[in-house]
């Protein structure tokens, strides 16, 4: 039996390979601290992270193995793409399920899923509090499974405790956003669909991070109540950093063909700072550069905002690793 794999890439290490120096080195960056060069075999790795531990107490290694099977696919498609030959059939479905799995897989996304999963529990819980009779079915469910009994005094405290969600607030354990790599074939789709475009930055190196699949729309197209519509925003723009010179860009406009476009270096620029704002935690290079790490040291480390909001009065959801 072969031994499972425990120190799981977040960002796939053909990729991060692509992203190497001379001397075949990644350079990590992070918020306030020196930039690190390491191999990509011990880059943008966690132990792991898509391995969760299910109910008989063991790892489940099924979405590791699935994302493995996914980089396996892309990896030899990867040349072809990045000098501007655009993939068909097969090999456009292959990229497309790379791409979308990226999105998803990462721990930005997860997070994301974890704390939808967090409002979810709370918003239940409201329904129930506040309709007594439902409230009361649900602790004597409490009760029968556990043995415990509650006094109807505790139990009116209960209820009005949960009715406040300034009392208390809500931990979710982070795999259980993992959840959201089950919308791989939805986005890859989508991603199929769109008009793809690959660009060169011949006079400033490209960057990419633990959340390299990012996505911009027009902001006058985005609903108050139901958002931006996400990739299917018809005015969306999905950005993927192929390599220090090449970045793809998918969109629902223009007409594809195979070529190379040139970006121009403010434009290249903006494409890294985007890639900082929306990392999570780490930003990948090949080369040390002390304007990527100004970059960094402006975007990672400001206060993380929740990134799911429900427009009503929710608890405060606390994602963590461990509970």
């Amino acid at each position: 039996m072969s031994e499972r794999t425990k120190r799981q890439h977040i960002v796939p290490r053909f990729y991060l390979s692509k992203f190497c120096d001379a001397n075949g080195r990644v350079w990590t960056y992070g918020a306030n601290m020196k930039p690190l060069a390491s191999v990509p075999e011990k880059t943008g790795v966690e132990t792991n992270f898509y391995s969760p531990i299910g109910p008989d107490g063991e790892r489940y290694d099924e979405i590791e193995t699935l994302l493995s099977q996914i980089e396996g696919g892309a990896a030899p498609l990867w040349d072809g793409l990045s000098n501007g030959r655009m993939p068909t059939g097969e090999d456009r479905e292959m990229i497309s399920l790379f791409l979308a799995a990226q999105y998803l897989r990462s721990p930005s996304v997860v997070g994301a899923g974890a704390e939808l999963v967090g409002h979810i529990a709370h918003h239940t819980t409201q329904v129930l509090v506040s309709h007594k009779e439902a409230h009361e079915r649900s602790v004597d469910d409490f009760e029968a499974e556990t043995g415990e009994a509650n006094s109807p005094e505790e139990r009116e405290w209960m209820r009005e405790f949960l009715s406040d969600p300034d009392n208390y607030k809500i931990s979710v354990l982070r795999a259980a956003g993992l959840q959201m790599l089950g919308g791989i074939e939805t986005i890859a789709n989508m991603f199929f669909n769109m008009t793809w475009v690959v660009g060169r930055s011949k006079d400033q190196h490209l960057i990419t991070s633990d959340s390299p699949v990012t996505l911009v729309s027009d902001p006058a197209t985005h609903h108050p109540l139901y958002g931006d519509a996400g990739f299917a925003n018809k005015t969306a723009r999905v950005q993927f950093p192929l390599s220090p010179d090449r970045m793809l860009e998918m969109t629902w406009q223009g007409n594809e063909r195979d070529r190379v476009v040139e970006i121009p270096k403010m434009m290249a620029r903006e494409m890294n700072g985007r890639r900082a704002f929306y990392a999570e935690r780490n930003v990948f290079g090949s080369q040390r550069d002390g304007g990527i790490q100004k970059l960094c040291d402006k975007w990672l480390s400001r206060e993380k905002l929740p990134k799911v909001t429900t427009g009503r009065d929710t608890a405060e959801v606390e994602v963590k690793r461990k509970l």
